[in-house]
């Protein structure tokens, strides 16, 4: 009996299975070492920085105006939330040294799009000393004082936090890694839609885009989304950015500072390279995580991994998610209440589809019924029974016995499995 370690909350899961009735194929992207000295390569990385003046140089000029008026500048760091590994409790605090701010000069803005605010002791978790020493304020996407920015060229209106536009400097932070809708998280992400209100981000998700074929893993430059979402942070762009890529461990591996799309580029470029795993062809089932915590707290987040997996899912095959989702759904937004819909998937995905307009958290549930379009999905999680029975998947308590009895169903010798350990961090791709 092998046994593979899959990403699972914070304590992984271990799949066992017969090799003899199964001929399974592990898919795992680069596991970089952490850098050596990631203080050290911090600073360097600011200073050297990609497409831009160093940080200390470009904070003196935009710091100039409320040094001369005699006031404390507005310094606003735009970071990820609760949702996302970034380690902002080292990145904050060096950003604020590198700058030799006071501490109430510094805003932490954390980028909600429309994700519920981040709890205080999930903020502890996620800025460790720093959500103390600073302000730290919940992004909320229907707040009335969003300020209205400008137009892209497809006519979508770019509402932003108040904060940031006031800001005499903007920063912002962000963990590049493959994303299921705009090629990379990252980069121009952290403002459109981290940052914006609910008009833009229904804008920014609409039915058309989501079901662009460029609109996918590891697409950058022919990506609309992608497109979408720097032209608009354009309009009011952070005057520098501090990205990094990550190993399994959530250790730094690389860091990609200056301005906005270059150093953003070469992270995307960097991780495309790690994250992308060749295959010779489908497979009848694929094994999938939404890379453990804490991407893999709810179902909605829940629907990357199983997109992933649908890249190399068999049409008719079956994806099997191993993702805790231990809370929730979620409940808030509409994402609940589109998944209980009582038409069919198919019916449900064809009234999206010609929708003219973009309910909350419409895009989720339109990615998961392309990929029920596909396969049938299987989910081992901590959902409670009542939620389980909305999430339009099949169920299991025992994720290696349903791999065997999907074996045992199989005709023509061993049943081919894919298996992804670290779901979205990887980007398997067909060679054809």
């Amino acid at each position: 009996m092998k046994t593979v370690n899959l990403a699972f909350g914070e304590a992984g899961y271990e799949l066992k299975y017969n090799e003899d009735c199964i001929d399974a194929t592990v898919l795992l992207p680069a596991d970089l070492p952490p850098l050596a000295g990631q203080r050290d390569a911090f600073f360097n990385a600011v200073r050297n920085p990609i497409g831009s003046a160093p940080l200390a140089e470009i904070a003196r000029v935009s710091l100039a105006k409320a040094h001369a008026e005699g006031r404390t500048p507005k310094i606003v760091i735009v970071t990820a939330d609760h949702t996302r590994p970034v380690p902002d409790h080292l990145l904050v605090p060096w950003l604020v040294e590198e700058l030799g701010v006071p501490d109430e000069a510094v805003t932490i803005l954390v980028g909600t799009g429309t994700h519920r605010g981040s709890t205080p002791e999930e903020l502890r978790k996620m800025l460790g000393a720093a959500a103390d020493r600073f302000s730290v304020v919940n992004h909320h996407c229907e707040a009335p004082d969003l300020v209205f920015a400008g137009r892209s060229s497809c006519g979508g209106e770019c509402w932003l936090n108040p904060l940031w536009v006031e800001a005499d400097l903007r920063i912002a932070t962000g963990f590049i890694e493959p994303h299921f809708y705009a090629g990379f998280s990252g980069g121009s992400k952290a403002v459109v839609p981290g940052i914006v209100g609910l008009r833009t981000v229904q804008h920014f998700h609409r039915a058309s885009l989501i079901a662009d074929p460029h609109a996918t893993w590891g697409e950058l430059t022919s990506n609309p989304l992608q497109r979408l979402s720097r032209e608009m942070v354009a309009l009011c762009p952070p005057h520098f950015i501090v990205n990094v890529t990550l190993n399994r461990a959530k250790d730094i591996t690389g860091i990609f500072a200056g301005a906005c799309v270059p150093a953003h580029d070469a992270g995307c470029a960097a991780t495309l390279h790690e994250a992308t795993i060749p295959v010779a062809g489908t497979f009848p089932v694929v094994v999938t995580t939404n890379s453990g915590y804490p991407l893999d707290q709810n179902f909605y987040q829940t629907v990357k991994g199983i997109s992933a997996a649908a890249r190399i899912v068999a049409p008719g095959g079956t994806i099997l998610c191993i993702s805790r989702c231990n809370a929730g759904l979620p409940d808030e937004g509409e994402f609940k209440n589109l998944l209980a819909d009582p038409r069919s998937s198919d019916e449900l995905h064809r009234a999206i589809q010609a929708s003219t307009q973009t309910r909350h958290d419409q895009w989720q549930v339109q990615t998961l019924l392309q990929c029920l379009e596909k396969a049938r999905i299987i989910l081992y999680s901590d959902l409670p029974a009542a939620k389980r029975q909305i999430t339009r998947t099949a169920h299991t308590e025992d994720p290696s016995a349903t791999l065997h009895e999907l074996a045992a169903a199989a005709t023509g010798g061993k049943l081919r499995v894919a298996i992804m350990p670290l779901g979205p961090l990887t980007i398997p791709t067909l060679e054809t």
